[in-house]
Order: structure tokens, then C-alpha cells, then sequence
């Protein structure tokens, strides 16, 4: 029997390849809702074969490509959102910084952080702004903008309408995924708090019933969240949290850190069992990347050693 697993999707623009995946996930494995994953790790026996797809941030491309898939071959899905980018139609901050100019964005960092702009030359930017907090990330955003005159992107996410749609079709269960997408560790405890907890409550009011899920923004354990997240999570009613640990499912997992995988493409056609053997190694997969590259733990670390902001990862 295989093991069990959730797997994450963001943008799927490919409209016959993501229908590829589908099909090959339905010939492997039960494709189960969120609330019956949940029924399912509340027994706390093994479970074989089953499969919870979700999709995190609510780009465009799940109203206009995933979603009729979805409905036409019946698959139920969660999708983490974020209410204040959903309600603002501004992008998440990853979102616009995509094709910025490297050089630029140093600058304005290492003037921000007050640092030696000598400092950010062995990190790419992209990565030195997931050690910041959302306040800092978005003073940068400005600031680039400010000096590019570029301007803020075209919006790239679900509108309200959409998201009702979606949320009213008995296939999509929503849950939150913060207010706007900060890697919650970074942030001071008043922060955090207020990033899950308004989150939760927003989508309740936009939707009109209770949110019982929720995933966490980059999501991986002691490096995104810990245990002061976990504790503000029980404390919202939240009863499932989704982290992006590399593994799958077990009857001794914490029901408010489930790992979550992507879905293993490596160049391969979905039906390929190659990718499924990789699914299965779980955890030790990473021991076979960390090979020939560092893990994001070790890049995290050392550019908070750089930055002076050493925390224990």
C-alpha cells in the first residue's frame, strides 16, 4: 500500500498538464476533502492512498485553469488565502518584486538595514527579504518603486467575487494564509498575532462561516513558525495547520504542522513513477538536495548572522 500525502500547488497556468497531474494523482491515490483528511488523522491509525491537494495564495490562474478541472473531474481541494490582498487588490510582496533589478534592490536594502552593501553580495535579494518583516519588505517595495518609477504590478490574484464563487461550490474548502504573507518568525509577537488571528476572522466575515484551516507563509517548521504560532492557532479555533515540511502523512504528526509537498515534476511526464518514488522518500529527499546545494535553514542562517540578527533557527 503507498503512504499518504498532501501536496501544494501556486500558479498552474497549463491547462492540459495540470490535468495530467490530476488524473494521474486519481489513478494513485483517493483524492480526499480537507474535512475528511481531518476525520482521517483524528483516528490516529495508518492510513494508505490518499491524497489532499492544495493550493496556496489564490493566483488568477485557479479561477481561470485550475478550477474548471477541478469541477469537471469532481476533486476537492483547500486554497489558503490572504484576506487583506484579496480585499486591497495589491499583490502579495513576492509578487512585485519579481524582475526587479538586483543591483537597485541591494542598495535600497542595505541602506534600509544600515548595513555595508557588501554585506547582501553573496545573497540574492529575494532571499536576504525573507529574513525581514512585512513592514521592512514593503518599505523597500516602496522605495524601489519610488526611484524605478515603475509603479505597482497589474494584479495577479482572485478577485472577492471569485473567491465567493469558488468557496460556494462545494469543492474548494478556503482557508488563511495570513493577512499578507510575512514569514511569521520575523515578526514580534503583537505581529503575528494579529496576521493569524485577523486573517481567520476577515475571511469568516467575507465568507460567512467558520475557517478551521490554515496554512503557513513559505510554511517550513522552526525556520517560518514555531510553537508561538501553533499556540495562536489553537487559540482561533484553527483545528488543521499546513506547514511545508518534506514528508507525508503519519498517525503521530501534529495536527497544527501537517506536512505538505510540492508536486514532483522533474522533467518527467505526471504519470512517471519516478516522481512517485520521490514523493515517497519524504524527509529524505532533502538529505539527497542538500548534496549539492544549501538548504534554505543555512542560507536563512547565515544572512541573519550577516544582518546581525542571529536568531536559533
Amino acid at each position: 500500500m503507498g503512504k499518504s500525502i498532501v501536496l501544494y500547488f501556486h500558479n498552474e497556468e497549463d491547462e492540459v498538464l495540470f490535468e495530467k497531474m490530476i488524473l494521474a494523482l486519481k489513478s494513485r491515490y483517493q483524492l480526499v476533502s480537507a474535512a475528511a483528511l481531518e476525520q482521517l488523522l483524528l483516528q490516529q491509525k495508518k492510513i494508505n492512498n490518499v491524497c489532499h491537494i492544495s493550493f496556496d495564495d489564490g493566483v488568477r490562474s485557479f479561477y481561470n485553469v485550475v478550477f474548471p478541472i477541478l469541477k469537471k473531474h469532481q476533486v476537492p481541494v483547500s486554497l489558503f488565502l490572504s484576506p487583506a490582498v484579496i480585499t486591497t487588490n495589491k499583490n502579495f510582496w513576492f509578487q512585485e518584486i519579481r524582475g526587479y533589478d538586483p543591483i537597485i534592490m541591494k542598495q535600497i536594502i542595505a541602506t534600509q538595514l544600515q548595513i555595508e552593501p557588501e554585506k547582501t553580495v553573496n545573497f540574492s535579494y529575494q532571499d536576504i527579504l525573507k529574513n525581514l518583516t512585512f513592514t521592512e519588505i514593503s518599505k523597500i517595495i516602496n522605495t524601489y518603486q519610488k526611484q524605478t518609477a515603475c509603479g505597482q504590478k497589474e494584479y495577479l490574484n482572485m478577485s472577492l467575487d471569485e473567491v465567493l464563487e469558488v468557496d460556494r461550490s462545494g469543492l474548494v474548502t478556503i482557508g488563511a494564509h495570513t493577512l499578507n504573507h510575512p514569514i511569521l518568525k520575523n515578526e514580534d509577537d503583537a505581529s503575528c498575532h494579529t496576521e493569524i488571528k485577523r486573517s481567520i476572522k476577515m475571511l469568516e466575515e467575507l465568507l460567512q462561516h467558520p475557517i478551521k484551516y490554515f496554512a503557513y507563509p513559505n510554511g517550513r517548521p522552526e525556520i517560518d513558525f514555531g510553537e508561538r504560532e501553533i499556540s495562536c492557532l489553537k487559540e482561533s479555533g484553527i483545528t488543521m495547520g499546513f506547514s511545508t515540511e518534506l514528508n507525508c502523512l503519519s498517525p503521530a504528526d501534529n495536527m497544527m504542522s501537517l506536512p505538505r509537498m510540492g508536486f514532483a515534476r522533474m522533467g518527467l511526464a505526471p504519470s512517471n513513477p519516478l516522481i512517485y518514488f520521490r514523493l515517497s522518500l519524504g524527509k529524505k529527499w532533502i538529505d539527497i538536495r542538500s548534496i549539492t546545494r544549501p538548504s534554505e535553514k543555512t542560507i536563512r542562517k547565515q544572512i541573519d548572522l550577516t544582518l546581525g540578527r542571529d536568531q536559533a533557527l
